[in-house]
């Protein structure tokens, strides 16, 4: 079932479990996390990014996540991460997501708040859900960022971000980042619990590939709902297609279900590892 990001957060912060949003930009990342989220029961989150639009455009998405999303058991939202323009955003919303992230990170605080204070009432009034970012967690994936440095969240600014833009989820800053981790992630959870001690509205972190089940779940215990995945199942995927063709050859219809497989290998064990196995509503 199609739902929104809220819907799924509110429950993960009731029960005390995180959600995956897995980046599924093409039908074998998407249906390798969806049989994933079947099998364990677990509610789950398509999504693509503004950075992958070229990989796969807004309406092309729409096209094959959102039936899968209305036809499986569990539910399941779509979501457009790392939104740059209110243009793009809106496409999104138009096309059929149920939620966008409005990613201002790098933009000063007031502007920070008034850009999705305006998209979140926009949102809100066609049923969408809001994420934004307060602090910044800083790109690598495939070149794709604004090359500017990483900002922690400051928790004394989150009552006033999260009441004054009336978003429905913040990410926040507290050591991850985006990509392959060069070196061990250090977390700082200590700043997780004074963000969540300054807000009740659900808290997602960006960067969650790579980081130890420890720190995973460490995260979820002290105040995570969401957690984003990509590089992790695109390195499955991408391993899977490697070694069948250096082995066999390039043959796309054997090479295309083992990437599925090995997606939902991961996806599985990142669903087990966040406590959302048996939670779907």
């Amino acid at each position: 079932m199609l739902v929104n990001l809220k819907e799924i957060l509110d429950d993960a912060r009731a029960r005390k479990y995180g959600v995956g949003m897995f980046n599924t930009f093409n039908i074998e990342l998407a249906l390798g996390v969806l049989e994933a989220a079947e099998e364990t029961k677990s509610p789950v989150i398509f999504g693509t990014a503004e950075a992958l639009l070229d990989c796969c455009d807004i309406d092309t998405a729409a096209s094959f996540l959102i039936p899968m999303a209305r036809n499986a058991s569990v539910p399941v939202v779509l979501h457009l991460d790392h939104g740059y323009t209110e243009e793009t955003l809106k496409h999104a919303i138009g096309a059929g997501f149920t939620s966008v992230m409005y990613d201002c990170s790098t933009r000063p605080f007031g502007e920070n708040i008034a850009l999705c204070a305006e998209m979140a009432s926009y949102a809100h009034e066609r049923g969408v859900s809001v994420e934004g970012e307060l602090g910044h967690v800083s790109f690598d994936e495939g070149g794709a960022g604004d090359g500017k440095g990483y900002a922690y969240t400051e928790p004394t600014d989150v009552k006033e971000f999260v009441e004054r833009t009336g978003i429905d989820a913040l990410a926040i800053a507290i050591g991850t980042e985006h990509g392959v981790y060069k070196t061990k992630p250090v977390l700082d959870i200590g700043r997780l619990k004074e963000i969540r001690g300054a807000t009740d509205t659900n808290l997602v972190l960006h960067g969650g590939s790579g980081l130890s089940v420890g720190d995973l779940q460490a995260c979820i215990r002290y105040g995570i709902q969401k957690i984003n995945i990509f590089t992790d199942i695109s390195i499955a995927a991408s391993e899977a297609a490697y070694e069948y063709v250096k082995q066999y050859g390039p043959t796309i219809n054997e090479i295309s279900p083992r990437m599925r497989e090995a997606v939902k290998k991961v996806a599985i064990q990142k669903m087990t590892d966040f406590g959302s196995v048996g939670k779907a509503l």
